[in-house]
């Protein structure tokens, strides 16, 4: 006389393959009408999986091996001290300004790109605005056409602050003999530096160091000028480039 079911499924299940998976087992049992519910005991998870299969008749249940779910993954576990976020790292550079000059002059200013130069100075007044840009003009003093503009007039109320656009060493400070009036110079390493030009007083000496953004003087009117302004500029190799590539 033939077993009852659960000793059939019995039999199946221990003539079953090691490497059988889930699925297989419970198409298995319900081919062979076996049951309408499994309880799967995961013993390697500490978790129960219950599934329901359709049946006209009784049901029966019968614990699995965990050995025989050789598909499920591994948990991933932490130590109840570490802290688990999904928060998005805020990803940004860790240099300062005028870290990220002294990375850019790792070689000579003059083969320093463009793209690189870009933003590594910091403007020499609070608020910028060109009033006559760096390059060919027509001279506001002689009417000359074709004059070269070495740098870039920025608006300046008379006796505004001035700063120094990056960290260096003052290496001129006094009267400009070629129309700059009450000028400053400053050398930022490896062949830049900026000058600041009309000042109405200075407030640095030569060979005093500086930080960015320290006080340079205050913005004026005096030498080749025609109003209150700041005439800033930048030198590499002591040749005058467009301060606007470098601010």
């Amino acid at each position: 006389m033939p077993g009852s079911r659960r000793e059939l499924i019995a039999a199946e299940r221990a003539a079953a393959p090691s490497g059988i998976s889930v699925a297989q087992l419970l198409r298995a049992g319900a081919s062979s009408g076996a049951g309408q519910k499994m309880g799967v005991a995961m013993a390697a998870t500490g978790l129960v999986l219950a599934v329901t299969l359709p049946s006209a008749q009784g049901a029966d249940e019968f614990p699995m091996d965990a050995a025989a779910a050789v598909s499920l993954e591994s948990p991933v576990t932490a130590g109840a001290q570490i802290p688990i976020t999904f928060a998005t790292p805020d990803i940004a550079s860790a240099l300062n300004p005028d870290g990220q000059l002294k990375e850019t002059l790792k070689v000579n200013a003059s083969n320093v790109a463009p793209q690189a130069a870009k933003g590594t100075l910091s403007a020499p007044l609070k608020h910028i605005e060109t009033t006559s840009p760096f390059g060919n003009r027509i001279s506001p003093i002689t009417g000359q056409i074709g004059e070269q503009h070495t740098g870039q007039d920025f608006a300046a109320p008379c006796s505004s602050d001035v700063f120094v656009a990056a960290g260096g060493v003052v290496t001129f400070a006094g009267w400009h003999n070629y129309g700059g009036g009450n000028r400053v110079v400053v050398n930022h390493g490896n062949g830049l530096s900026t000058s600041y030009n009309h000042m109405s007083s200075l407030g640095v000496k030569v060979g005093q160091k500086l930080e960015r953004g320290d006080q340079v003087g205050l913005s004026g009117t005096t030498g080749a000028s025609t109003g209150c302004h700041l005439h800033f500029e930048v030198i590499i190799d002591d040749e005058v480039v467009d301060p606007m590539g470098w601010l």
